[in-house]
């Protein structure tokens, strides 16, 4: 009854360090790119979570011809209860 966990809820605005060398590793950015796109995303997103209304703006931007509506809605039919909120 009342029992917390006592698992702390990640921090979603910071990379850490095992993160960021983890998609050094697995990426072609560099620490630094990694680092300045994480920035990017949290001036667009400064709580790090990214919903499906910012999710289809950006990609709006970036793939104008593409089906952008559908593809939105594929990525959070797959994705969303584990990556997004």
């Amino acid at each position: 009854m009342g029992h917390k966990s006592s698992k702390q809820k990640k921090d979603l605005t910071h990379l850490s360090e095992e993160e960021i060398e983890r998609l050094t590793k697995n990426t072609t950015y560099s620490k630094q790119q990694i680092r300045d796109w994480h920035e990017g995303f949290l001036r667009d997103c400064p709580t790090g979570k990214l919903d499906s209304k910012k999710f289809l703006e950006v990609y709006k931007k970036f793939y104008p011809e593409g089906k952008a509506e559908k593809f939105c809605s594929q990525v959070f039919k797959t994705f969303g209860k584990y990556m997004f909120m």
